[in-house]
């Protein structure tokens, strides 16, 4: 390449510059990427930043070379007086040809409290313990047509002490516990996204990144799916009726909300086309136009759309169609020929919709937040762990807990763990056949007090109560023995 000479011509304004530089098209922008990608990341333009990327671009056998005072004119004058020709094609090289150093240097923050290692490993677990479950509830139904305890163990013909029908009843046995904290992590996020998206729209607040918004109602709708899958999958076993159908209500409002205010932000889910010198975007701002997935190589609405459908006939198919007795003051239909066909297998199509719902959000988000942790680099605050996120994390904890007591101790010494040693566990004898004259109200005298692991029990459906006081001498009679 032969050398290319600098003269002095004249601007728009009449003033000369002190040099004249090359055509644009002998600048190589892309030869040293580490001073694009800081050039472009930074939030207004830098002297420092530009005189190293320009200078690092100018044609290698370029005489004579100009002063910084000279290449800070010329690129100021192209901004000033001229059509930001240089500026453009500088941040255009940087983001097209620099893209991953360009990425990284934008120091993307990330949302941690959504996207965290923490909430990743709390998303996985909640989402393979309500596999197990759900898969349990499956086999016990399909075996037995019942919610009862161990029965397709005893079916199989193994002994009531064998690691499998233990494990079955830890798996029931703990089933309250873990709907509970489900139930919890779920309103929780629910609230925390309804008040968040709330409060940005209201006051009009600092820029709210696209990255936020579509974790802010996918994450929250993924919590309700495993909830909607053991309420369904427990077909009515557990207690608290009408408090669980409260909490759905409550559920149901949160997630309208969430949805409406997300959806209504809109403008938030197109990336804003900045201008030039004078319209610079903030680092995350840019790093969402340049770096994150578009809405052609990873779109995130329609899956949003279809699992808030799914939610919605979730709730719908439930409080209208499947309901046989009311609840709290909903009304309900009463015995039907259709509807009863349908009560006895809305539960696998529920369950099965939020199954599928539940893994594909939780797939969905795992691609969607890789490709940014990918193309952001170690700048970004996603891969790091918080006290929020060990907090988060700790919420399943009790479940654990509880659910190893009951496998280790069995059913009855692991759920008496759960109360005072004022009460006692005893199993209840209750069939669906049975009507309420021959049931005994105080539940004491007609049930005898199992006090070891060799028990046979129909139903996790138990109940408290004090033993009777000939209960209490037999008690007192095998612990003197040592057989107690």
């Amino acid at each position: 390449m032969s050398a290319i000479s600098s003269t002095t011509v004249p601007t728009a304004t009449g003033q000369p510059l002190s040099w004249a530089a090359p055509a644009i098209t002998e600048f190589n922008f892309s030869r040293n990427c580490t001073a694009a990608g800081m050039w472009a990341a930074a939030e207004e333009v830098q002297f420092l930043p530009t005189l190293w990327y320009i200078r690092n671009s100018l044609p290698e056998d370029l005489i004579p070379v100009p002063t910084d005072y000279q290449i800070l004119e010329w690129f100021t004058s192209d901004v000033v007086y001229g059509n930001e020709t240089v500026y453009t094609i500088m941040r255009n090289s940087a983001v097209e040809n620099c893209r991953y150093e360009t990425c990284e240097a934008l120091d993307w923050e990330g949302i941690a409290d959504l996207a965290g290692i923490g909430m990743v490993i709390t998303y996985f677990l909640e989402a393979i313990i309500t596999t197990i479950l759900f898969a349990l509830m499956s086999l016990d139904h399909h075996i037995t047509g019942k919610s009862h305890v161990g029965n397709f163990i005893v079916r199989l013909g193994l002994p009531k002490l064998h690691i499998p029908y233990r494990l079955s009843a830890a798996m029931h046995g703990s089933l309250d516990q873990f709907l509970n904290s489900a139930i919890v992590f779920a309103l929780s996020m629910l609230a925390a996204s309804a008040f968040e998206n709330s409060y940005s729209n209201l006051t009009g607040g600092e820029y709210t990144t696209v990255y936020a918004t579509l974790l802010s109602v996918l994450l929250p709708l993924f919590t309700v799916f495993p909830v909607a899958i053991l309420q369904a999958a427990s077909r009515g076993t557990l207690r608290r009726s009408n408090l669980r159908v409260a909490i759905w209500l409550l559920m149901i409002v949160l997630s309208v909300v969430v949805c409406v205010v997300a959806f209504n932000a809109s403008r938030l889910l197109t990336h804003t086309e900045g201008g030039g010198f004078y319209k610079m975007l903030s680092p995350q701002q840019n790093f969402e136009r340049w770096c994150a997935p578009s809405e052609k190589e990873f779109s995130v609405r329609p899956a949003l759309y279809i699992g808030a459908g799914t939610f919605a006939f979730t709730s719908v198919f439930w409080f209208v169609v499947v309901r046989s007795r009311r609840v709290l003051w909903i009304p309900a239909f009463g015995p039907h020929r259709g509807l009863n066909k349908v009560r006895e297998v809305w539960w696998l199509v529920v369950a099965g919709l939020n199954f599928i719902g539940m893994w594909a959000y939780l797939a969905l988000f795992t691609e969607y937040r890789r490709l940014i942790v990918q193309r952001a680099g170690y700048s970004q605050q996603d891969t790091r762990w918080s006290v929020g996120q060990v907090l988060t994390l700790f919420t399943w904890a009790p479940v654990v807990v509880d659910f190893l007591y009951i496998l280790i101790l069995g059913p009855k010494e692991g759920l008496e763990g759960r109360i005072s040693n004022q009460w006692d566990i005893v199993p209840s004898e209750k069939k669906e056949s049975d009507t309420a004259s021959s049931t005994n109200k105080g539940g004491m005298d007609k049930v005898p007090l199992v006090h070891d692991f060799d028990m046979s029990f129909p139903s996790p459906d138990f109940r408290y109560s004090y033993p009777s006081p000939k209960e209490d001498a037999y008690l007192m009679n095998q612990r003197s023995r040592g057989t107690y």
